[in-house]
């Protein structure tokens, strides 16, 4: 998984060492706990390969204590619940496949409508 440089903030596997590192835990327990390992939690944390499904990510939001909404948007998980609206909705899907195109006041203005804080800029 490559780092975009567009990209507000940390990647998912960078946010995820710095919370590890921030509980004081080793990748080794971190893994332990999750039952996956060590190596495949340094992977992710190097941003090396595609983000872990959504359960493995619900597990380290679990164990770090942190966010699982953030995480799971970190890592850009769609949830399921988004698609399967997108299936029954054919105007909600050209939404979706609208929202690269808009502009950064556009894209703003929709964060302030959906009440979700907009990306530094």
């Amino acid at each position: 998984m490559e780092t975009d440089p567009e990209r507000t903030g940390p990647s998912f596997g960078r946010r995820i060492q710095q919370l590890r590192r921030d509980k004081k835990l080793t990748q080794r327990e971190v893994a332990g706990r999750l039952k996956i390992d060590f190596t495949y939690l340094s992977k992710l944390e190097n941003d090396r390969g595609d983000p872990p499904g959504e359960e493995t990510i619900l597990g380290l939001a679990d164990i770090l204590e942190t966010d699982s909404e953030e995480l799971l948007a970190l890592a850009g998980k769609v949830p399921a619940e988004l698609r399967k609206r997108a299936l029954e909705d054919r105007d909600f899907a050209m939404l979706l496949r609208k929202l690269p195109a808009l502009s950064d006041p556009e894209l703003k203005r929709l964060y302030k409508s959906a009440g979700v804080k907009p990306p530094r800029s």
